[in-house]
């Protein structure tokens, strides 16, 4: 029994440890992600101003929502490991 029950702890010790790493890249990787809205802030501001009456323009703003709209979910889970309390 007490072979196996250091076993479990050797387990445990080794899945928080991939835990803590993962929480580490997650926070790396929230704050990069952080760094977009300032880092490309006049692009954003510009395709922001675009309208939908251009083809161009139209694209652009959809690519814009798409891209939008992953950075939200991803920060989001990003934020939420950084969260989690190990």
């Amino acid at each position: 029994i007490e072979v196996s029950l250091a076993a479990v702890s050797a387990l445990i010790a080794e899945q928080r440890a991939v835990i803590v790493s993962g929480k580490a890249k997650a926070t790396a990787a929230s704050v990069a992600l952080a760094e977009i809205p300032t880092k490309f802030a006049d692009v954003i501001a510009t395709v922001q101003a675009f309208g939908t009456g251009n083809a161009y323009e139209a694209n652009v703003k959809a690519k814009f929502a798409k891209l939008a709209t992953e950075y939200a979910a991803l920060k989001t889970s990003a934020d939420n490991i950084v969260a989690v309390t190990v």
